[in-house]
């Protein structure tokens, strides 16, 4: 049978193993035009796969769709959903969060171990998604917390694999307009098949300053450090972003740039760019977001997500 193309038991270039790589693809086009600096400055629904802390900055409802192609017909959908329970549940407060990614190769074709296909058309499917509950909420004036519970599924052809991990993290809100600190543990607790997830530890500062040209832009700055606890064999991964938004009359268009130094994730090395628009209907918001990744592991990629706040 022949390999999928599936990244679950891909082999990195430095000799470690790491299992469920797809769960580096980054899937929020916001972040990826921030070179995936996420971890401070994500304050929306696509918090839930970066830091899930930053849910508690949800205002209102919100959902984000996001759909990535990638080589060879591979497609990879993403869909998040978030719901402050301020008021409807003030006892409990806090932000409550549901998404599903999924990462579909389709149908290969079935080649023994010399590469030749088998029974000239038979084929096999390959699958990887994950599924993620989350919950955050203010800690206090300074700081939010978020913890976040992800149910993975893997399948090749008739072998499939199934295990649970979590992500948790916090942001420290110092008394300083504007600046924010990330600090999150992704995919903690859980091995499969004597391979180790991608668990990093992520540290993250940002800064945001209002009214920078006139009274209707902002600006934002963030930088990322990413650690790796397993494997151990991956590099510390380095990341730097910043957008521009000029909003006028219900509308905010956006401008983004960012650039990974080391390849933590599957993204790959290099200059991101990304750009946003949204318009606001009556109190129903859209967004809609862009990143292209010239250097991505799969060649040029593309992102595109739609978000509503509701």
């Amino acid at each position: 049978m022949a390999a999928s193309p599936s990244f679950s038991l891909a082999q990195n270039a430095n000799g470690g193993r790491a299992a469920f790589d797809f769960l580096k693809i980054s899937p929020i086009s916001r972040a990826v035009g921030l070179g995936g600096a996420y971890t401070a400055i994500g304050d929306d629904i696509g918090s839930i796969y970066y830091n899930p802390a930053g849910l508690a900055g949800l205002l209102t409802s919100e959902m984000n769709i996001t759909y990535l192609s990638l080589y060879q017909s591979i497609n990879y959908e993403f869909l998040a959903i978030g719901y402050p329970m301020g008021e409807s549940m003030p006892d409990i407060g806090g932000t409550v969060a549901v998404s599903a990614a999924l990462l579909q190769p389709g149908s290969l074709p079935r080649t023994n171990d010399n590469g030749v296909t088998v029974n000239g058309t038979a084929s096999f499917s390959s699958g990887d998604q994950v599924f993620s509950i989350a919950y955050a909420r203010d800690l206090g004036h300074f700081l939010q917390g978020g913890f976040c519970v992800n149910y993975i599924q893997q399948q090749i052809d008739t072998v499939s694999s199934n295990l649970f991990d979590a992500t948790a993290g916090v942001i420290i809100l110092p008394p300083f307009d504007g600046m924010r600190v990330g600090l999150s543990l992704k995919n903690m607790g859980a091995q499969s098949a004597g391979f180790d997830l991608p668990f990093t530890l992520n540290t993250a500062l940002s800064y945001r300053r209002y009214e920078l040209f006139s009274g209707q832009d902002d600006g934002a700055l963030t930088a990322e450090v990413a650690f790796p606890l397993q494997p151990l064999e991956d590099p510390v991964g380095v990341k730097v972003g910043g957008e521009y938004n000029y909003k006028w009359m219900g509308n905010r268009a956006t401008l983004r740039a960012g650039y990974e130094f080391l390849d933590t994730s599957l993204n790959g090395v290099g200059l991101t760019l990304g750009a946003g628009y949204g318009l606001d209907f009556g109190g129903t918001v859209l967004f809609l977001d862009y990143a292209y990744a010239p250097d991505d592991i799969f060649g040029d990629a593309h992102r595109i997500s739609l978000t509503t706040k509701f």
